[in-house]
């Protein structure tokens, strides 16, 4: 190995090193670096080299910088043992499992190429995160930094309708010789869009129709981006706010002013008002072809299952995804994270996935304002997993759950132990000068 390779690697280990000390130090830097990653021209998907058995990119090392952060937060601040982390553990060890399994029979970067978007990156996140302090400064700062990458989203979203227009799920477009989705983001990007949304309308620091204000436009291009199960986990999320909103003995303005929105959109849709977004809109809700395929090729992969074990821990990363839909053969991911969580951990890692969320939405109700909001995000997390697989901020969002529901749990007395009864405000005090009594 030549000098210049060695101080290459040299360089690019102190990058590392100084990275997990940022992630250790500045958690809300580390967290901007992860939401802003995928505005970097090939940040997910270009390799950074080729002589290693997996290729990782760029938020594979954020990642990485990441899981490493947390393991020094954890030797510094271990957690007490929970059935909401046995769980978060048992989900990441059944990927280890399936990972080492798929990089025996297939090959390392096979099995890496399936494991690092919906797996690595999702729980390695949600590792960091629940090591976080679940405090109201915390997801405030985290909620800005959203809040900014939701909005270069939907700049960038903007900029695509300006040249394309705004595309529906039946218009395919063609860039370079190739077919390309004619919508301007992913549903992913689109979920992130409506999360900042919802942070927004959570917020508690400025008036709230300041924070509304800033909402509505994130609201504006989610609708615009044509996702329909985006669609629903807002709806959802709203809709747990409104009622939130509504608990609290608040007036029903802002439920009269979205039923009134949302009526007078799909008036307009109908009545032809909206011109050719309008039809675009109409058709992508009305489109259920997408449903019915994605349905068909979910009955095949189950198919896949040959023995108990498949089911119980599922078949190893790297087998693939291979199943006849209306007589044709297809292979891409089955666009149903329980489905894929099914798939690669079997019933053990679903029902864990799945615990995992009841037990820390149980613990953390009743919770601080920034509880309420991370649990209504993981709500719309369980609408979207519906159709699609999670990506690497919702791992945040797990984790952000886990370590409300953590604090919840220290703040519970335990059984027996009267609540600590508060000082009375009446006490008398002595004056300066006087004499104390003996």
């Amino acid at each position: 190995m030549n000098p210049s390779t060695l101080l290459a690697l040299g360089a690019a280990l102190l990058a590392l090193v100084a990275v997990t000390a940022l992630y250790v130090r500045s958690p809300t830097t580390g967290i901007a670096l992860l939401l802003t990653a995928r505005l970097w021209p090939g940040s997910e998907h270009a390799t950074l080299t080729s002589q290693l058995p997996i290729g990782l990119t760029v938020l594979d090392l954020l990642v990485l910088c990441a899981m490493a952060a947390a393991v020094v937060r954890l030797l510094r601040n271990p957690l007490q043992a929970r059935p909401v982390l046995l769980a978060l553990g048992l989900v990441l060890l059944l990927i280890t499992v399936s990972f080492v399994t798929g990089a025996a029979h297939y090959g390392a970067r096979i099995a890496g190429n399936e494991m690092r978007t919906s797996f690595a990156h999702v729980f390695g996140l949600a590792l960091y995160a629940v090591t976080l302090p679940p405090t109201a400064r915390m997801l405030r700062r985290i909620g800005a930094v959203w809040v900014v990458a939701a909005y270069a989203e939907s700049l960038m979203a903007v900029h695509w309708w300006s040249q394309f227009g705004i595309g529906s799920t039946r218009i395919q477009l063609i860039s370079d010789g190739l077919t390309i989705e004619s919508r301007a983001l992913s549903a992913p990007e689109a979920l992130l869009i409506a999360q900042a949304a919802v942070l927004l309308l959570c917020a508690d620091r400025l008036g709230r129709r300041r924070f509304f204000l800033l909402a509505a436009p994130l609201l504006l291009v989610t609708v615009l981006l044509q996702h329909r199960t985006v669609w629903l986990a807002a709806a959802v999320m709203v809709g747990g706010w409104l009622l939130l909103y509504l608990g609290r003995g608040r007036r029903a303005l802002p439920l009269v002013g979205v039923a009134l929105i949302g009526v007078s959109v799909a008036l307009a849709t109908a009545l032809g008002l909206l011109g050719g977004a309008g039809g675009d809109l109409a058709a992508s809700a009305s489109d259920s072809r997408t449903l019915m395929w994605r349905a068909t090729g979910w009955l095949g992969l189950l198919d896949s299952f040959e023995r108990a074990g498949d089911w119980l821990t599922g078949l190893p990363f790297g087998t693939g995804f291979a199943r006849m839909v209306d007589g044709g053969l297809v292979t891409v991911s089955p666009h149903n994270y329980y489905l894929h969580l099914l798939l690669r951990t079997g019933v053990l890692g679903l029902s864990a996935f799945l615990f995992l969320y009841a037990a820390a939405l149980a613990d953390g109700r009743g919770g601080s304002r920034t509880a309420r909001a991370v649990q209504l995000l993981a709500y719309g997390q369980l609408m979207f997993a519906m159709t699609y697989s999670f990506t690497a901020e919702q791992g945040l969002v797990i984790g952000l759950l886990i370590a409300h529901a953590l604090n919840a749990r220290r703040r519970i007395p335990p059984t027996g132990v009267p609540p600590r009864q508060a000082r009375p405000s009446h006490t008398p005090t002595i004056a300066r000068n006087s004499v104390p009594l003996v």
